[in-house]
């Protein structure tokens, strides 16, 4: 699966021509995003929303070249997908896109999407009625502000339903930023929240920032690696399915850094460039049967010090 990806022509007419939306990269802005006003959003939008549609699209794609998850995944006419921190809603239309073309059986594709800005949801209910395609796409937007564990169980009893996938794309950094339960590790408490409503077969993707907290002094993926392993440890009902060597190496890792690249070209950039990291887990059940097949002779940095940081994502 390579990982450059062009955004859809339809998809950049829209955002570009008809929202007027602006290419303009602001890293140290985006930070923290709840409280951005339309402007801005536009410029997320801009921005953002590409990369986030690239790495999606990339991430789940790897994903469905495992031919056991392809082969279960295509077995269902309707999915239920879960975003939590949606934003603009780039990853959701990356996901929809590689689950279209790869699984000629889906017929319908129902979206629960949260995030705390108003203008980003309002871009993302926009778009999703833009949509002129043979599946039946329903995107229900939703802005709910995260400060306390009540927030985060009332968002989770406003679902109803088992989703095949829930997502949680380059959010969680801004709780670690601005102190969100400071006290516990945010992708461990985030997928403790989540695992629950995960159908038999859903999987949980986790990304975020490759980079250093400036606060802490700890690179995002180093806190996200601890936090999972600790929840694996802890827990044995869920394992790591993706990246490939964290299953096979999750009980010993130390907590390592790894980063993907993903790049995204359309209208107003070529190859525009997207730094991640991120982990897919599911029940233990589950995930042992799509590990079927897939060879233990895995490399990464917890038994190969020397193994370059990207390794993880390329492991066949």
């Amino acid at each position: 699966m390579p990982n450059s990806v062009i955004l859809p022509q339809w998809l950049d007419d829209i955002i570009f021509n008809e929202y007027k939306a602006v290419y303009e990269p602001r890293p140290e802005d985006v930070m923290s995003n709840a409280d951005k006003d339309y402007d801005f959003a536009k410029l997320y939008l801009g921005t953002y929303f590409p990369r986030s549609y690239a790495e999606s699209y990339c991430i789940w794609g790897k994903l469905l070249e495992n031919k056991n998850y392809c082969k279960v995944m295509d077995e269902y006419s309707e999915l239920n997908i879960l975003d939590f921190c949606c934003g603009t809603g780039g990853e959701i239309f990356g996901v929809i896109s590689i689950l279209h073309e790869r699984l000629p059986n889906l017929r319908s594709i129902h979206i629960d999407a949260f995030d705390a800005n108003p203008d980003y949801i309002r871009f993302l209910f926009h778009l999703s009625e833009k949509f002129n395609d043979n599946i039946d796409i329903r995107i229900n937007p939703q802005c709910f502000y995260i400060e306390t564990e009540q927030n985060l169980q009332d968002l989770v009893n406003s679902t109803n339903t088992l989703y095949h996938i829930v997502m949680s794309c380059k959010a969680l950094n801004e709780f670690i930023q601005h102190d969100v339960f400071p006290n516990e590790n945010i992708y461990e408490k985030i997928a403790r929240t989540f695992l629950p409503c995960l159908d038999k077969k859903g999987l949980l993707l986790i990304s975020d920032l490759s980079h250093k907290d400036q606060k802490k002094g700890v690179f995002y993926p180093e806190i996200m690696n601890k936090g999972f392993n600790s929840l694996i440890r802890s827990d044995n009902s869920y394992r790591s399915l993706y990246p490939y060597p964290c299953f096979f190496h999750e009980h010993q890792c130390p907590g390592c850094y790894m980063q993907d690249i993903v790049y995204v070209s359309h209208s107003r950039r070529l190859k525009d460039i997207s730094k991640i990291v991120y982990r897919i887990i599911g029940k233990l059940d589950f995930v042992e049967k799509m590990m079927s097949g897939v060879s233990s002779q895995q490399l990464c940095r917890a038994n190969f010090s020397n193994a370059d940081k990207t390794i993880p994502y390329q492991s066949k």
